[in-house]
C-alpha cells in the first residue's frame, strides 16, 4: 500500500489524466443526452442553458482555445515557480511544489475543460434539429475553469513565499514523526530500544538480502516483512537506513532462518529510486530547511532573516524528534518474538547532521550562531533530560567554530547570555 502511495505521489500525470477522464465521459453522457434524450428533459432546463447546434459549435470552440490558452499560461506559470524554488530555495523543493494537490488539480481542470470541448464538437452532428445543453455545460465548465485560474495566482503568490514552504516543509517533519509516534504508542508490537541488537541464538542459517538497482532507499513495507517473517519464522536485521544511497553490492538486510535456502522473495517490499523521498525519510525533510538556509547565507542572496527563520523551525522541528531517540525499532509478533529489527540513527547524530553545515558557513554570522543556540532552547524546552544533556554537549560543538577574539563586545554579551539561559534549560547548573 505504501509503495503504491509513493507511486500516486511522484506520478505528476494521474491527477490531469483523472480529470480528462471525467472529462470525456462528460462529454460522451451530455451528447447522449442531447441525442436521445433531450425531449424527456426538455420542459426541465431552463431556456438560456440551451442553444442552437450552430451557436453550440461557435461557444464550444471559444471555450477550447481559451481554456488551451489558459493551460499554457499555467504551465508557464509552474515552469517560473520551479526556476524560482531552484534557484532561490533548494532544488529538492521542486518537488513540494509540482506534486502539490493545488497545483495538479488547477492543470487537471483545465486540460479537462479543453478535452470536454473538442470532445462535445467531435460528436455534435449538424442534422440535430433541437436545441442542444452541450454549449450549457460547457460554460459551466469554462466560469469553474476561470474560478480555479484566480485560485491558482492565489496559490502562487503565496506558494513562492519562502515563509509558507518553510512553514510546509517543518509540517512534513512532523507528519512523519509524529506517525512514527502513534505506530509506537498505539501498537504494543512495536518498540523503541537502546543498545546493539544480539543475533538469534535458535537461527543458525543466515541469507543477505540486495537490492536489484543503485539508487537511493525510499520505502520499506515494515508491516509486509512483519507478515513475511511471522508466517516464515523468520528474523530480520535491517542494516541499510532509509535516504541512504545503496548498490546492488551492498546487503539491506540480512534474515535468519532455519531451513537451507529461503524461498520468500523479501525484495518486493524494497523500493530504490533515484532520489529521496519524505515518506519514511524525516531526515531528507529536515535537509530540505537546511539547504534553504544554506542558500540564504551564502554570499549571492546573503539573507540572514530567512536563514534564522528556517533555523527556528529547525530547533522546533528537532523537538519532535527527539521523541524518537533510540538505536533500534523492534517489531514483535503476537507472540512477542522479535522479527523485524530497524536501526536508528541517535538524536545525537540527526542534530549533527541538520546543524553541521549550517554552523561550518554560517561561524561568521552573530545572527546565525544566536539563533542556533535559540532553536537549541526551544528543542530542549519541556524535554527529557538525556536529551538535554545531549543538546548541552553539542553547544560546545558550536562554540569551538566560534573566533570570540573577531566578535564585537555588545555580540559576546548576546551570546553569553544565550548561552547561559541555554545552560539553565539543560539543567547544567
Amino acid at each position: 500500500m505504501q509503495r503504491f502511495l509513493l507511486h500516486v505521489k511522484n506520478s505528476i500525470w494521474l491527477t490531469p489524466s483523472f480529470y480528462c477522464l471525467f472529462s470525456i465521459i462528460l462529454a460522451i453522457g451530455v451528447i447522449t443526452i442531447d441525442t436521445t434524450f433531450y425531449k424527456d428533459i426538455e420542459n426541465v432546463l431552463p431556456d438560456f442553458f440551451v442553444t442552437s447546434v450552430d451557436l453550440a459549435q461557435t461557444i464550444l470552440g471559444v471555450i477550447a482555445g481559451s481554456l488551451l490558452t489558459m493551460t499554457t499560461i499555467t504551465f508557464s506559470t509552474i515552469m517560473v515557480v520551479l526556476t524560482t524554488y531552484s534557484s532561490q530555495f533548494s532544488p529538492r523543493t521542486l518537488r513540494n511544489f509540482v506534486t502539490n494537490k493545488i497545483t495538479m488539480r488547477v492543470l487537471g481542470v483545465f486540460m479537462g475543460g479543453f478535452v470536454y470541448s473538442i470532445f462535445s464538437l467531435l460528436f455534435m452532428k449538424s442534422t440535430i434539429d433541437h436545441p442542444v445543453i452541450s454549449s450549457g455545460v460547457g460554460v459551466v465548465f469554462a466560469l469553474v475553469c476561470l474560478a480555479f485560474f484566480a485560485y491558482f495566482i492565489h496559490h502562487v503568490a503565496t506558494s513562492i513565499q519562502v515563509s509558507n514552504l518553510i512553514e510546509q516543509l517543518t509540517k512534513d517533519v512532523l507528519e512523519i514523526v509524529r506517525a512514527k509516534i502513534e505506530l509506537v504508542d498505539q501498537k504494543k508490537n512495536v518498540t523503541i530500544e537502546k543498545g546493539n541488537y544480539q543475533e538469534p541464538s535458535d537461527r543458525k542459517k543466515r541469507s543477505e538480502i540486495h537490492s536489484k538497482k543503485y539508487g537511493y532507499l525510499q520505502l520499506l513495507d515494515y508491516n509486509e516483512l512483519l507478515r513475511l517473517t511471522t508466517e516464515q519464522d523468520h528474523t530480520i536485521i535491517i542494516k541499510q537506513k532509509i535516504g541512504q544511497f545503496i548498490t546492488q553490492k551492498v546487503s539491506i538486510f540480512t534474515v535468519y532462518h532455519q531451513e537451507e535456502k529461503i524461498t520468500t522473495d523479501y525484495q518486493t517490499i524494497i523500493t530504490v529510486g533515484s532520489e529521496r523521498t519524505t515518506m519514511q525519510d524525516e531526515e531528507f525533510a529536515l535537509k530540505k530547511i537546511v539547504e534553504i538556509t544554506l542558500r540564504a547565507i551564502s554570499p549571492g542572496i546573503n539573507d540572514p532573516n530567512t536563514a534564522i527563520d528556517c533555523i527556528h523551525h529547525l530547533g522546533f522541528a528537532l523537538g519532535e524528534v527527539s521523541k524518537l531517540d533510540g538505536t533500534l525499532l523492534i517489531y514483535h509478533d503476537q507472540k512477542g518474538n522479535e522479527r523485524v529489527i530497524v536501526p536508528q540513527k541517535t538524536f545525537e547524530e540527526i542534530l549533527y547532521s541538520t546543524f553541521y553545515q549550517i554552523i561550518h558557513y554560517g561561524r561568521e554570522d552573530i545572527s546565525v550562531i544566536i539563533a542556533i543556540f535559540e532553536a537549541l532552547m526551544i528543542l530542549v524546552e519541556n524535554n527529557q533530560k538525556q536529551i538535554k544533556q545531549t543538546v548541552w554537549g553539542f553547544s560546545h560543538y558550536i562554540l569551538e567554530g566560534v573566533d570570540f577574539n573577531l566578535l564585537k563586545q555588545l555580540d559576546q554579551k548576546i551570546l553569553q547570555e544565550k548561552l547561559t539561559k541555554l545552560k539553565k534549560l539543560c539543567e547544567q547548573e
